[in-house]
């Protein structure tokens, strides 16, 4: 988190909360066996009753199809964990066999480059530059998995001599081999020579191989280096670790650690993962049951906007809201802000009532990221009806004029209604300009990895009142807190009506330009704006929603009843972002509306009342937003080959069914059954053929279609 910005935690007052059983296994895992051999190999780990480290880790990771030619239906079923990967090659095997679940040979795959992609191919990669051992980056010393190349054998070559007794002091760094008599401790003394690979194990790794509660073989394979000391970093600091490389595993010896966790296996499933898929692994969400609301405070840098406020008068267009004197606004100061945090299993939302009663975070406990921009500062913007703004990010509620109407920096009160496995956060204050009555229901349920948001305008008056009602999100999907270069809008329609640009390449307000492509630019992509744009979707659409594929993160708002506008909004490169922030970060705006545009401002009568349903959720691990709906959303890659890799993640739970892809009516693949989850992303490697056409996925109801084109 960014110095500027401070999170306290000031006297948490427990509003009400749904305890969690304290020892629960954890759960997301894509297959029975794989949980059965995860509880037999490290429930007790979990439980802290056993002597020894973690055979696969904490928690299942990331599920995947994996397209492997020869295998049944040409893919398996893998699921890869902080220390290896799970395999089921074939669904219809005998569940009984020790050997219906595999170990892929991670560790020979990092080092040669070579993955197997086929009973008799393989693709060849550049080695993993990965540390074999503590931190993952700023670790020079550690050797990487590619520099162990010289010294590894797999087919009996390259043997070493027998040298049971003997101690390890041999030391490998990245100027190759060099000795370290001071090292030569007895856990290191050789135990036991493999006469199958030719390579010498230590009393350490083979004490900790024998009391395995699984079968070495299954999962160690065999020895393919001698034991090396390195000098690894872990946490910053600079230690010796020894190691040494089998086929599956990658066992490291620490002896500063606590006798328990002195031997532990690598974080090789970690390490591939991000090597072969190019970002971090990860995993399925602690189990949480209902929904826990608490308060606290959130202290942000805030410029001292108040004494800048000058009072209008009747008249004036904005009356009875001040306008602003930016030569009085004074320099930014720590500012502590009422915050009410609810939280589910799967999102934690922070709302802060005094900034307008904005959602101010969604963070999505998967990644830890926060789907929405966070101002490091409230600091006044010269955008917006009132000629000014506070942009702290988040999601706000716009009314009653177009752009960010006047409620963002006014306080609105706050209240909970908690139902069963539900809390609805309600937010209200009354609009001073026309009398309306604003309220913003926010429903948090367990076990959704989603919330919905309304926002409803009551006429107590007895006058008809224009009104622009929208839900305005600034987003930043990631960790950056900022709009990445590979950002893109999913807006599902062909034309789109621009609001306000600078991007002399557009054609002026209210004209409609072709989308996403238009005068030869992907219009969809802020990177190839020349300055910032502003565009209504033609028509009313079923989702909006921003990706960006080298993040691998995006957000997603589904619509409901009463909306009918969505909009979308963001800087271009060139934008002096100093306007709104002090950090140069910046985000994408995507709005949901009452009504088609900022030109349209339909009569809310008296005692009438207008809503506007909506459901909003991160997204992670699609790869690129295809399509979404109130069931969850779809990913679309198109890897090397030409063939595609499809990506569904379900809004909540959902039963183990078997998923179905087809493309232009035909089933091109069906899994074994396997339950869909919002934290764990289902990646399906389709194979090289048929790949265009109109792709559907299903599972039960769930269902999203899509067109593929070649």
């Amino acid at each position: 988190m960014r110095r500027w910005f401070l999170l306290v935690l000031a006297a948490a007052q427990l509003v009400f909360a749904t305890p969690a059983a304290a020892t629960a296994d954890p759960d997301g895992f894509a297959d029975p066996a794989f949980a059965a051999l995860w509880a037999r190999a490290d429930r007790a780990v979990a439980a802290g009753t056993a002597r020894r480290s973690w055979t696969y880790g904490t928690a299942p990771g990331e599920v995947r199809y994996e397209h492997v030619l020869g295998a049944s239906g040409d893919t398996r079923l893998v699921q890869y964990f902080d220390k290896a990967r799970m395999e089921v090659n074939d669904p219809n095997a005998d569940r009984r066999s020790p050997w219906f679940v595999t170990s892929g040979r991670l560790v020979v795959e990092l080092i040669t480059g070579n993955i197997q992609t086929g009973l008799a191919r393989f693709e060849q990669r550049a080695p993993a530059a990965v540390p074999v051992a503590g931190d993952p980056v700023d670790n020079p010393q550690a050797p990487t998995y590619a520099q162990l190349a010289p010294y590894v054998s797999f087919d009996g070559s390259g043997r070493a001599p027998r040298r049971i007794g003997a101690r390890v002091s041999a030391l490998l760094g990245p100027q190759g081999l060099s000795e370290r008599p001071d090292l030569a401790m007895p856990a290191t003394t050789i135990a036991r020579y493999e006469p199958v690979t030719g390579h010498n194990v230590p009393r350490a790794f083979r004490d900790f191989m024998a009391a395995a509660p699984v079968d070495a073989l299954f999962a160690f394979g065999y020895p393919i280096s001698e034991p090396y000391w390195a000098i690894v970093r872990v946490g910053g600091t600079e230690m010796p670790v020894l190691f040494q490389a089998f086929e599956r595993r990658l066992l490291t010896y620490n002896p500063a650690n606590s006798p328990r966790w002195q031997v532990e296996m690598g974080n090789v499933g970690q390490h591939y993962f991000s090597w072969r898929y190019g970002r971090a692994l990860r995993y399925a969400a602690p189990p949480f049951s209902g929904v826990r609301v608490r308060e606290t405070s959130v202290t942000i840098p805030t410029y001292g906007y108040e004494q800048a406020l000058v009072p209008t008068a009747p008249g004036d267009p904005i009356h009875p809201y001040p306008r602003l004197d930016p030569a009085r606004v004074g320099p930014p100061q720590p500012r502590a802000y009422r915050a009410v945090i609810v939280e589910n299993r799967f999102l934690e939302l922070t709302f802060v009532p005094e900034l307008g009663g904005r959602l101010y975070r969604a963070v999505d406990k998967a990644t830890g990221w926060n789907m929405f921009y966070q101002n490091p500062v409230v600091k006044p913007a010269p955008f917006g009806q009132r000629g000014w703004w506070l942009g702290a990010g988040g999601l706000e509620w716009a009314a009653p004029t177009e752009e960010h109407g006047y409620l963002e920096a006014s306080p609105w009160s706050l209240a909970l209604d908690r139902q069963r496995d539900a809390v609805t956060v309600r937010l209200a204050a009354t609009e001073r300009q026309t009398g309306l009555d604003m309220v913003a229901d926010v429903i948090l349920r367990a076990d959704e990895g989603r919330f919905r948001a309304t926002l409803t305008a009551s006429n107590p008056t007895s006058t008809a009142r224009p009104l622009q009602m929208w839900l305005n999100a600034a987003l930043a999907p990631g960790s950056a807190n900022r709009v990445g270069p590979a950002l893109r809008f999913v807006t599902p329609v062909e034309r789109m009506i621009v609001h306000a640009t600078e991007d002399g390449g557009l054609p002026p307000p209210r004209a409609e330009v072709n989308w996403p492509s238009y005068g030869g630019r992907d219009l969809s992509r802020p990177a190839a704006w020349n300055g910032y744009v502003g565009l209504f979707a033609a028509h009313p659409v079923p989702f909006l929603g921003v990706y960006d594929p080298q993040a691998d993160a995006g957000a997603v708002v589904v619509h409901g009843a009463g909306t009918r506008g969505a909009k979308i909004f963001a800087f271009s490169r060139n934008f002096d972002r100093s306007v709104f922030t002090d950090d140069g970060s910046d985000y994408a705006e995507v709005w949901s509306g009452a009504q088609p545009t900022f030109w349209d401002y339909p009569q809310l009568a008296p005692n009438e009342t207008r809503v506007i349903a909506t459901d909003w959720g991160p997204l992670q691990g699609l790869g690129d937003l295809a399509r979404a709906n109130a069931g969850g959303a779809l990913g679309i890659q198109r890897r090397a080959d030409g063939a595609l890799t499809v990506v569904v993640v379900a809004a909540r739970p959902l039963p183990a069914l078997p998923v179905r892809v087809l493309l232009d009516g035909r089933e091109v693949f069906r899994s074994a059954p396997i339950g869909l989850r919002p934290d764990l992303p289902l990646a399906i490697e389709l194979p090289p053929h048929g790949a265009s056409g109109t792709l559907r996925v299903e599972s039960g109801e769930f269902a999203l279609e899509t067109r593929v084109d070649p």
